[in-house]
């Protein structure tokens, strides 16, 4: 029986490849990349002349029983993505779920992790986190996302694209408000690495004042909510707020709500605008 290696490879840096990896690399019989081209720029940096194989979202799932295949026949093989752990944010999933359902060795060879990197050095709680990934393309989508996210209470972490960079933590302010403790990291391990932002609105404002300065890959690291969990009281405003909105302006639903609740106008009304946003 052949062995699946799950192996970490550099998200920047190439200085820190493991040596753990690069001798995997070199042993195995059947290398898979998300990219090749890249794998094989790592390869040559290494010295290591070997046949690079795709795998990537697109035929992870026609490629797998193929794989599978070639473990029964004995054959190892190491999994790697473009950079950091395999399937975090990567593909490779769909290949060790079905390898470890048939009883296949599957062994990783740790390195890098973008997610791990950025929370080590944020400043923000570690003993507590919760990885998301990417949020949803759409806005509203994301907004429904991040409201369901707005009360966890362990530190939160997200990947996010240059294109996107702004209008997302335009919508996190919008849900955890801009005096939320984060950090944005950019571009860990490489050239042009930096973090910046005390807050989300610190972020907010510097994105817009240095344009130039928002180039390459963004981990976002988010300070868990520090509020007390909704009480009944609150779930009894949504409920309030949701039949009201649709049927008259947000400020007379705030004023019929608080009449109702006791609670203050001031978070009422915010609340009101988060849901009326979630609504449209």
């Amino acid at each position: 029986m052949g062995e699946l290696y799950v192996v970490s490879t550099p998200i920047g840096n190439l200085k820190d490849i493991t040596f753990r990896a690069i001798d995997t690399l070199k042993e195995v019989d059947l290398i898979f990349s998300e990219d090749t081209r890249i794998t094989k720029k790592l390869l040559s940096h290494l010295g290591i002349k070997r046949r690079i194989q795709s795998l990537n979202e697109h035929n992870e799932i026609k490629k797998t029983p193929k794989i599978l295949q070639q473990l029964s026949q004995g054959k190892s093989v190491a999994l790697v993505s473009d950079a950091g752990t395999p399937l975090i944010s990567d593909p490779g999933y769909c290949l060790v779920k079905q390898a470890r359902e048939n009883f296949f060795n599957v062994i990783p060879i740790p390195g890098c992790c973008a997610v791990i990197a950025a929370l080590s050095v944020s400043g923000i709680a570690t003993d507590k986190f919760y990885f998301h990934g990417f949020l949803p393309s759409s806005e509203l989508a994301q907004l429904k996302e991040l409201d369901i996210l707005a009360q966890r209470k362990e530190t939160l972490i997200f990947y996010e694209s240059v294109h996107r960079l702004q209008s997302t933590i335009g919508h996190m302010i919008k849900i955890f408000d801009g005096d939320r403790k984060a950090v944005v990291c950019k571009e860990i391990t490489k050239l042009h690495e930096n973090y910046f932002g005390e807050n989300l609105t610190e972020i907010d404002e510097f994105i817009k004042n240095n344009p130039k300065k928002i180039r390459g890959e963004f981990t976002i690291v988010i300070d868990g909510s520090k509020q007390k969990q909704a009480t009944i009281d609150q779930k009894k405003v949504d409920k309030i707020l949701l039949e009201l909105l649709p049927e008259m302006p947000i400020k007379k639903a705030v004023k019929i709500c608080v009449m109702v609740s006791g609670l203050s106008r001031n978070e009422t009304y915010k609340r009101a605008v988060i849901l009326k946003s979630l609504q449209t």
